[in-house]
């Protein structure tokens, strides 16, 4: 099937993650300073964010000092808990093609309940969108990714595509809802491949109750 428009293209440049990492961990950062974090020119910096923000990965808001001038922005990843139109439509559309299949194809139907089926229907498609195969064991709650199309990026930020793209299943599964989440991620368990294993939150009486 051809690519989604708006597959993570944006994440297939090193230090595209690296200013995702750099969100991730001060958000509300504005550009001078990302700038001399991250040894890049505003101009470059400018690129890579426009294309986060293209992408639903990053946002901007305008810094309010009361001072005259051009007003600064501030940057950071967006977070599950706040609307990202492009980010609802990946999952709401995984969540469809998941339902379809399952009804074109009984032998495709989960044992999970509804909600942690829909959660792998969107990680599925997360991880297929970004490059990997993802293979999915709902028995053993376990993603294995193989091959690793990033491999050719971690000669020098092995930790951070790691963690960036850990972080982002962790925003799918969130953004989807339920009760799946991620236990560990487990890099290079091969010298190509990744394994992922998930668990299912124990519901709680207010989640019962709502």
């Amino acid at each position: 099937m051809p690519r989604p428009t708006d597959a993570y293209r944006g994440l297939m440049q090193s230090s595209r993650l690296r200013v995702l990492a750099a969100l991730m961990d001060t958000p509300g950062i504005g550009l001078a300073e990302l700038s001399l974090r991250m040894g890049l020119h505003v101009n470059t910096l400018r690129d890579h964010l426009r294309v986060l923000e293209g992408e639903g990965l990053a946002r901007s808001e305008v810094e309010h000092t009361g001072r005259r001038g051009r007003p600064r922005l501030r940057f950071s990843p967006v977070l599950p808990s706040e609307p990202n139109e492009i980010e609802e439509r990946r999952v709401q559309e995984a969540i469809r093609h998941g339902d379809l299949m399952r009804a074109v194809l009984p032998a495709t139907r989960s044992a999970l309940p509804e909600a942690a089926t829909h959660q792998l229907d969107a990680l599925f498609h997360h991880l297929d969108d970004v490059g990997l195969q993802p293979d999915i064991d709902e028995k053993a709650m376990t993603v294995d990714l193989s091959p690793c199309r990033f491999h050719t990026l971690l000669t020098d930020d092995q930790t951070v595509v790691c963690r960036v793209h850990e972080e982002l299943m962790k925003s799918v599964l969130a953004r989807a809802g339920g009760p799946v989440e991620i236990e560990r991620v487990i890099p290079f368990t091969s010298a190509h491949s990744c394994h992922v294993r998930l668990s299912l939150r124990e519901e709680s009486a207010s989640d019962a109750g709502s």
